[in-house]
C-alpha cells in the first residue's frame, strides 16, 4: 500500500453562497460535540458520557478587497450584507473543482465535485482591520446551522 497523499492548505477553500471570499489567506472548520451524563451504578467509580449534540464553526481570513467589479467572489460589502441578513447561508468546504497552482481561474474558483463538506451557517463575526504598515484584512466567524453533510465523490468500480 502506498503512502497517503497530503493536501496542501492553500487548496482548501470555503464558499459562502457558492462564492469564495476574495483574496482569502486561510480558512478553518471546527467540529465539537457536547456530552451528557449517562452514568449508572454499573459504571462503578468511572464517569460515563454519551454524545448529546454536535456543532461546527468556521472562520476565514483574507486580505481586504473593495473591488467593485468582482462577480466571481465576495468582497467586504457582500460579506457585510450577508452578516446583516441574519439568515443562514450555504457553506461549502473543500478543494476547488478547477484547482490550479497558477492563480485564480478566469471564471473564479468553482465549488468542489470530489469529497467535500456542505451545510449552512450564520455569520456571527465580521472584523475589518486597517493596521498601518500592512494590507487591510477581513476575518469572518460563522456558526453552523443544522447538520454538516459529507458529500462523497461518486466512485466507479472496475471488474
Amino acid at each position: 500500500m502506498s503512502k497517503a497523499k497530503s493536501v496542501n492548505g492553500h487548496d482548501l477553500m470555503l464558499w459562502l453562497n457558492s462564492k469564495v471570499v476574495a483574496l482569502s489567506k486561510s480558512c478553518k472548520v471546527n467540529f465539537t460535540a457536547s456530552t451528557v451524563d449517562s452514568e449508572t451504578k454499573d459504571d462503578g467509580t468511572w464517569d460515563a458520557k454519551e454524545i448529546g449534540s454536535r456543532a461546527y464553526s468556521m472562520s476565514n481570513e483574507s486580505v481586504y478587497s473593495a473591488d467593485k467589479d468582482r462577480s466571481n467572489d465576495l468582497v467586504y460589502r457582500d460579506l457585510y450584507k450577508m452578516y446583516l441578513s441574519d439568515e443562514p447561508i450555504e457553506i461549502t468546504f473543500g478543494i476547488a473543482s478547477n484547482k490550479t497552482d497558477d492563480g485564480v481561474p478566469e471564471d473564479g474558483w468553482m465549488q468542489p465535485t470530489g469529497d467535500y463538506l456542505k451545510g449552512k451557517a450564520l455569520i456571527t463575526g465580521l472584523d475589518f482591520d486597517g493596521t498601518k504598515g500592512s494590507k487591510g484584512s477581513i476575518s469572518i466567524s460563522l456558526q453552523g446551522y443544522g447538520k454538516m453533510e459529507l458529500i462523497e465523490a461518486a466512485t466507479t468500480t472496475t471488474e
